[in-house]
């Protein structure tokens, strides 16, 4: 456990001291307050926001985002040891491939999770300041839910670095791999949805087939206000979507959608759902690390 522990902080040094954490966390802290001010100006209102306007204004970043910082930390923990020629040193040492896979992935964790963790808790403190707003719970469950998304496709980033042979090759993997989690995932299903039963399944499709935008924003603010009526469409669902347990982002996404704007999926197929990602994810890099050939 020592040296899983000791290569885990050291990678986050190192992150620390190439800047990529301050940045983040400097990226983050800005997207969150921007998006409080600016969530509203599609219907002409500047302002700062209360915690539950603008979770819903972050669920769209947060959801394209955070899968793709975790990617990006991923993506060259193990491919970057293996250009550097450093990877055999490391393993002369006497620590064992399986606990470097351990390491690196709990650095890796650690490299999204004190950007997140940051930014989430100063932007959050400036806005219950600023509005003086104590129902945090909305933009607490969408800063738990986003993290862990991050550490599930930071998971995912370190499977993808384990197969590629340079850091080029695993950057190109990690971007197809964001785009079919956040965009062609989402799109491939709904059109099997469409193909085979696309008249019973309407009332559904209309409640999830924006995979780029999943709802109007608008209308929800709106909503909020007491101005529009929001109907409980998914009370008419006629069918369960267990395919979105499939993708992470589905899940993150589903999660923090509001009761009435969402399907109605349990919490437990969340768990085992993000649970698999990760076990998943290093089962097969421990499994390519331990046969890889130096």
């Amino acid at each position: 456990m020592k040296s899983i522990f000791i290569i885990a902080f050291k990678e986050f040094r190192d992150r620390l001291r190439s800047g990529w954490v301050m940045a983040c966390i400097f990226v983050w802290l800005a997207v969150i307050s921007l998006t409080s001010l600016f969530g509203l100006i599609q219907i002409g209102h500047i302002g700062v926001q209360g915690y539950e306007r603008t979770t819903m204004s972050l669920l769209n970043l947060v959801q394209y985002l955070v899968p793709l910082l975790g990617l990006l930390v991923g993506h060259d923990l193990i491919v970057r040891e293996k250009e550097d020629r450093t990877l055999n040193l490391i393993l002369a040492s006497g620590v064992t491939r399986t606990h470097l896979m351990l390491g690196k992935s709990l650095g890796g964790a650690l490299t999204v999770a004190v950007p997140l963790i940051l930014g989430f808790l100063v932007a959050g403190t400036l806005i219950g300041i600023a509005t003086r707003d104590a129902a945090f719970t909305p933009l607490l469950k969408l800063a738990i839910s986003g993290l862990i998304l991050g550490i599930v496709f930071s998971s995912i980033g370190l499977l993808l670095s384990t197969f590629a042979r340079s850091r080029v090759q695993a950057l190109v993997c990690v971007l197809l791999a964001w785009g079919v989690a956040v965009f062609a995932f989402d799109l491939a299903a709904l059109g099997v949805i469409v193909s085979t039963s696309g008249v019973e399944a309407s009332q559904e499709i209309d409640l999830v087939c924006e995979a780029t935008h999943v709802n109007s924003q608008a209308d929800i603010h709106a909503a909020f206000d007491g101005n529009t009526p929001v109907t409980s469409r998914s009370q008419s669902a006629a069918r369960t979507f267990h395919w979105l347990w499939l993708n992470p982002v589905d899940v993150f996404r589903v999660l923090n959608l509001p009761g009435h704007l969402t399907v109605p999926l349990p919490m437990s197929a969340a768990f085992l759902s993000v649970l698999a990602w990760i076990a998943l994810s290093l089962g097969l890099a421990a499994w390519r690390l331990v046969r890889l050939d130096l």
